[in-house]
């Protein structure tokens, strides 16, 4: 049994990964924001159905020195923790966001790396992204810095983070690179909508008034194109999307089948890519979501110039700001290789389910059950 500063609790990993540690009889200090013990505590319980008896929760944030600890508290835990597993991060990618990314993803990580040092922690194993390959054409574990274009201030921001890592002295370390995670293979469970569902809630806001605009300014609707016929919108929209490019998506079930028995071994200074050996193509993935969303008619490609005053021109408009954070991921993705990952894992590794219609059937209903309300944008700190 080894005792664990886990922060990140509150986020999609970190969720995960807690029941798990727990299950392994685990001891798990919860690090915490919420500026007193009591607030943390709840926030822990919004997060996790149960919490061990041995588990401790520390009200801190990892944005401050020492993470906000006490010097009670930094005094009680020095040389007693056995591994820090650092989780807790923004996945904010617009530009506007960059300084808070910043703090979070880079202050926050050499925070926990110092606090580290201060309590004479030996492991670090921390949850970085696939995505720092930014626009190389492939990247493997032991790849790090190709001179590779970053895209946005979260690749940035990992990227420096990892760094951080990398170069702290007298700490070994394990990092984990998962590409887009989305909810539960089986149920379509997600704690939070992020990425792969941010993409969407713009397409599900537009059929809802669509919908309602129809049944109101139906003439109107049919001099642009748009209509509705066996529930399915017709929408004429262009979105430019590679027609070759992947995306690789990666359900939570998987993450809690990996990443366990990987943090429990030692770090070695490893890098692991947790990503899916078989993407398919994003314009694909679009399709079918759409698809199960009831939405057609979109091509794919070069854009029409559609009147500015027109219907179509202020959606197409309206579109291109909502999505413009994602295109870059919609139209190229690296080649992800991960020998390191199933060699480690040998026997104990599992391949994850395809990404197939049913699954994204799955992501969507529970999206759509819940009227896709939870943030598409979440800190976990």
């Amino acid at each position: 049994m080894a005792t664990i500063l886990l922060t990140g609790v509150t986020g999609l990993v970190g969720s995960c990964l807690a029941p798990l540690l727990q299950g392994a009889e685990h001891r798990i200090l919860y690090l915490i924001r919420g500026g007193s013990k009591e607030n943390a505590l709840a926030r822990l319980h919004s997060s996790i159905s149960k919490i061990g008896l041995n588990d401790i929760v520390l009200a801190g944030d990892v944005r401050l020195p020492n993470a906000g600890l006490s010097q009670e508290d930094l005094a009680y835990w020095e040389g007693r923790i056995d591994k820090i597993i650092h989780s807790a991060g923004s996945i904010k990618f617009d530009e506007s966001a960059g300084p808070d990314t910043w703090e979070t993803n880079v202050g926050g990580t050499k925070n926990i790396l110092q606090l580290a040092t201060r309590l004479k922690v030996p492991e670090f194993h921390f949850l970085s992204t696939a995505y720092i390959a930014g626009e190389a054409e492939m990247f493997q574990e032991n790849d790090f810095n190709l001179q590779q274009k970053l895209r946005n201030a979260y690749e940035k921001s990992k990227m420096e983070a990892e760094r951080l890592v990398r170069s702290w002295p007298n700490i070994r370390y394990s990092i984990y690179r998962p590409s887009i995670v989305v909810g539960n293979s089986k149920t379509g469970y997600a704690k939070t909508l992020n990425g792969y569902y941010g993409f969407f809630i713009a397409f599900w806001q537009l059929r809802k008034s669509l919908t309602q605009r129809w049944i109101t300014k139906k003439y109107e609707c049919l001099n642009e194109g748009i209509y509705i016929n066996n529930e399915i919108l017709h929408l004429p929209l262009a979105m430019q999307c590679s027609t070759t490019s992947t995306l690789n998506l990666i359900p939570t079930d998987w993450l809690e089948e990996i990443l366990p028995p990987l943090m429990e071994l030692p770090a070695t200074n490893q890098t692991y890519h947790l990503v899916h050996p078989k993407p398919p193509r994003v314009q694909w993935i679009i399709e079918a979501s759409l698809q199960y969303l009831k939405i057609g008619g979109l091509s794919y490609g070069v854009q029409p110039r559609f009147l500015p005053n027109t219907l179509l021109g202020r959606l197409q408009r309206g579109m291109n700001r909502k999505l413009d954070r994602y295109y870059p991921y919609i139209n190229h993705e690296a080649l992800f290789l991960s020998s390191n990952l199933e060699r480690t894992l040998g026997r104990k590794y599992v391949a994850p389910p395809p990404i197939d219609a049913e699954l994204l059937g799955k992501m969507l209903e529970y999206a759509k059950s819940i009227n896709f309300e939870q943030g598409t944008h979440v800190i976990a700190a």
